[in-house]
């Protein structure tokens, strides 16, 4: 992992001139955001013998704990509204004549999306489009036709991990290799047949969606994922999302990953690339892109990724700081 830079964690208290709305940007998701990386939020009840998980009913929250909540959000919230105003300056020029493209999966809100494409714009980045990952994508019992497309589209000179055989491996190094400019030669990885047979094959077979003629190669990725803790069923999502987003960096080296906070538990994608040391210090990941100094969050550590860094950002304790600074702050 690139090694720290001074300032990260502390420049949005610094930065606003009063610690109070920065303190709430970054204190008040202790009910549940702030936690332990370890924690799931499916776990929080013991199911008594002979009883299935259907049968536990919620814990009933009192009338102090409904209060605290709504408190809390309408800090958050408050937060939020002061950050904003600044944000776009953070921002500004970060991503100037950038390539970016976003990736998103099928589960991600698409008010997160479309708030971190605004500040793609705003950071000055030249847009490379929008592709969705869809549930197909990431579905278990699809794995082999997904591996089957890969392996008979790849681009001309790529070539897939013979020990890594697993399908968001393959997928990743594909959709790496159609979508990055090569960061050696500053050139397209792939063709432009290539890369239309690639993407246009898996949209066929109902892996992905995007609208023709707006995707380009891009330098940088942003992969905006959903809420999952990765608890059940979303285990193996959540590993597939892992290694898609390790696999793109394989190939392009400047890849983001950003969700929402439970997406940073234990099982969850975030989580559990954080908990890779070696993944860590190659893909960087935002835990609160609803919030948004999140979303500010994740433009800001796509240019460090650009720049040759890495870093976990976020709320959860799992992250490393709240965000990058802003290029003008270092």
């Amino acid at each position: 992992m690139a090694s720290r830079k001074s300032g990260r964690a502390g420049w949005l208290l610094s930065g606003l001139g009063f610690g109070i709305a920065g303190g709430v940007a970054l204190g008040t998701l202790v009910l549940a955001p702030a936690m332990e990386a370890g924690s799931s939020n499916s776990a929080s009840s013991e199911i008594a013998p002979g009883s299935s998980e259907s049968d536990i009913a919620e814990p009933k929250k009192s009338e102090a704990d409904e209060k605290a909540i709504e408190i809390a959000d309408a800090q958050a919230e408050a937060a939020d509204g002061v950050i904003a105003d600044f944000a776009s300056d953070a921002v500004g020029g970060s991503l100037d004549q950038r390539p970016v493209l976003i990736l998103r999966t099928a589960d991600a809100d698409a008010a997160d999306v479309e708030a971190v494409a605004r500040f793609v714009e705003q950071a000055g980045a030249e847009d490379s489009g929008q592709i969705t990952l869809t549930e197909k994508f990431f579905d278990k019992d699809q794995a082999d036709g997904l591996k089957s497309i890969v392996a008979n589209t790849l681009p001309a000179g790529a070539q897939l991990s013979e020990d890594k055989m697993a399908p968001g491996v393959h997928a990743g190094e594909s959709l790496g290799a159609a979508l990055m400019y090569d960061p050696e030669t500053s050139e397209p990885i792939a063709s432009v047949d290539d890369r239309a047979l690639v993407l246009q094959t898996l949209r066929e077979d109902g892996y992905i969606d995007y609208e023709d003629g707006t995707i380009r190669p891009a330098q940088g990725i942003i992969l905006v994922s959903g809420d999952s803790d990765g608890a059940g069923e979303g285990s193996f999502a959540a590993k597939m999302l892992v290694d898609v987003a390790t696999a793109l960096d394989s190939r392009g080296n400047a890849v983001v990953l950003a969700g929402r906070i439970h997406s940073a538990s234990d099982d969850g994608a975030i989580g559990i690339l954080r908990a890779d040391a070696d993944g860590a210090g190659k893909v960087s990941t935002v835990d609160s892109v609803d919030r948004v100094w999140g979303q500010m969050a994740t433009v800001l550590a796509l240019r460090e990724q650009i720049d040759g860094g890495s870093g976990s950002y976020g709320a959860a304790a799992s992250a490393e700081a709240s965000s990058p600074a802003p290029v003008a702050a270092e």
